[in-house]
């Protein structure tokens, strides 16, 4: 038996280069099978969860809640489909709830699903910032986008690379499969909050839809390029800040900003029925019309615009929606960051690992100016061509005028994350 040991051990000396690798192969082996057994194990307890739900609907005989799904396949690189039927639709399945899915098929299709989007009691968004943005954007396109964004709350499956809403309203977001599951879950459970949302119109007059963040600036410029990077693996990020300082220094924003103070939250109108005197309603009955009383105008003080001129790395306007003291607020803004002009290289390349590394409740080195406002107006001027980012998103640097929608839209959301109001 000794000598058997003996033989065995010399044998893996001998060939210590297919060792290793068999010892790595059957440690990636064993930690593959461990997670994949831990994550059905997650999707049994929410499976469990949700079929509470659908049972009750069966006692009740309740219409089902018809949910309208627009999911986005091409997701996560092709996975996003998969991602959805494998963790969030058995759930929504169980829990009884009516449920409708419209794939995109083309870049900008999300916006049009939810234009022709005729009936429905919620609206939910399978896919990544990007698909949400367009979802948002045609629900407030509508003609009917006042009664819609009352009516139709909406829900997030977070199936994308980047998901920032979805982070800030639904729980354990580190772990990929309790994250989506938690986000079927707020859809069947079905309690909501208010939302802010940034509209963003063009010098044309046309709008698109926010509910994060507008960027624009070196750091999102580096953040574009670190895909480019993949041969350094885990090190792309790192690379990619550092050769971007080897480039034309600064590489600094200017433009034109002007801005307004935070805007009151509009109070909701009261539906009462109208009172009309003994001889009004005579006269009505008589010749069929009803006396209206006079509106009075109310005068509303215009406020005036703040100029400032910008220089600088990064200028860079986000929502408070991540604030859970937001929605007790008589007043709602947009915060608005503007980074200094002389940076060094060094500072600069920290801050971007800093960013990357999913430390940003660490304190910046870099001091920045910080302001809260409820509009503002934003014209580039140099650099000529330049790219903003809105929610994660590309477009065209050119003059921008932003406002903040209070309370505009509701979304599902885990009860134990915010305080609901």
């Amino acid at each position: 038996m000794a000598e058997r040991v003996v033989k065995v051990a010399k044998t893996l000396r001998n060939n210590w280069k297919k060792t290793t690798f068999f010892v790595l192969l059957g440690s990636y082996g064993i930690y593959y099978v461990r997670d994949k057994m831990r994550a059905n194990e997650v999707r049994e307890e929410y499976c469990r969860q949700a079929l509470v739900y659908g049972h009750e609907i069966i006692q009740t005989i309740s219409k089902p809640r018809k949910v309208t799904i627009i999911l986005n396949p091409a997701a996560r690189k092709g996975k996003g489909k998969k991602l959805f039927e494998k963790n969030a639709a058995p759930l929504l399945h169980l829990a009884g709830i009516d449920v409708e899915v419209i794939k995109t098929e083309f870049e900008g299709h999300g916006k049009d699903c939810a234009i022709a989007l005729e009936t429905t009691d919620a609206v939910v968004v399978a896919g990544g910032d990007g698909t949400l943005g367009e979802v948002i954007t045609g629900l407030l396109r509508r003609n009917d986008e006042q009664s819609v964004s009352k009516k139709w709350p909406i829900g997030v499956i977070p199936v994308g690379f980047t998901n920032t809403l979805a982070k800030l309203i639904y729980l354990d977001s580190e772990s990929e499969v309790r994250w989506m599951c938690n986000a079927a879950m707020a859809i069947i459970k079905g309690i909501t909050r208010p939302v802010d949302v940034m509209s963003i119109q063009d010098s044309e007059g046309r709008s698109v839809y926010g509910v994060s963040k507008v960027e624009w600036g070196e750091f999102r410029n580096v953040r574009e390029k670190i895909p480019k990077y993949w041969y350094f693996g885990p090190l792309k990020s790192r690379f990619a800040y550092a050769f971007a300082s080897i480039q034309e220094w600064p590489p600094l924003i200017k433009g034109q900003l002007s801005y307004r103070p935070p805007v009151d939250v509009p109070e909701e109108p009261e539906e009462t029925q109208p009172q009309y005197s003994f001889f009004g309603r005579l006269f009505s009955w008589i010749w069929g019309s009803q006396q209206k009383e006079p509106e009075v105008e109310e005068v509303v003080e215009e406020v005036p615009w703040k100029e400032v001129e910008i220089s600088s790395f990064e200028f860079s306007a986000k929502t408070n929606n991540d604030s859970e003291n937001n929605f007790s607020k008589a007043t709602r803004s947009m915060q608005i960051e503007v980074l200094p002009d002389k940076i060094s290289k060094i500072n600069f390349i920290k801050e971007g690992w800093r960013r990357v590394s999913n430390s940003e409740d660490t304190k910046s080195d870099i001091e920045s100016e910080i302001f809260e406002s409820g509009e503002f107006k934003l014209t580039p001027i140099e650099p000529q061509e330049s790219s903003f980012s809105i929610d994660n998103e590309k477009f065209d640097a050119h003059p921008i005028h932003v406002k903040i929608l209070p309370n505009k839209l509701r979304f599902f959301i885990n009860e134990d994350k915010f305080q609901i109001r």
